[in-house]
């Protein structure tokens, strides 16, 4: 199951178990580095991605229904976009 959620204004941004920047990178390697960090990461990690690219909108969710993790946030800041994956399998 993947959902999408914008925090409240003021919420905390959920704390991300592992971090990937992937700023200034362009298609596709935020969803590479994404794929990288999840296959590391373990169960029931959350991993966070940030990335500028505007592709990461519709490859994020895209990504999480193809591989069955679960998208737990998601926050656009400017041209700044960041979602967190929950890992839910190997």
């Amino acid at each position: 199951m993947t959902s999408s959620t914008e925090p409240r204004p003021g919420a905390p941004r959920p704390r991300a178990d592992v971090v990937v920047d992937a700023t200034g990178l362009v298609c596709p390697m935020p969803i590479v580095n994404l794929a990288k960090a999840i296959r590391q990461a373990r169960i029931g990690q959350l991993v966070e991605v940030t990335a500028t690219d505007p592709g990461i909108l519709a490859d994020a969710p895209a990504w999480a229904k193809a591989t069955g993790h679960e998208i737990v946030g998601q926050l656009s800041e400017g041209d700044s976009h960041s979602f967190w994956f929950r890992k839910l399998h190997d």
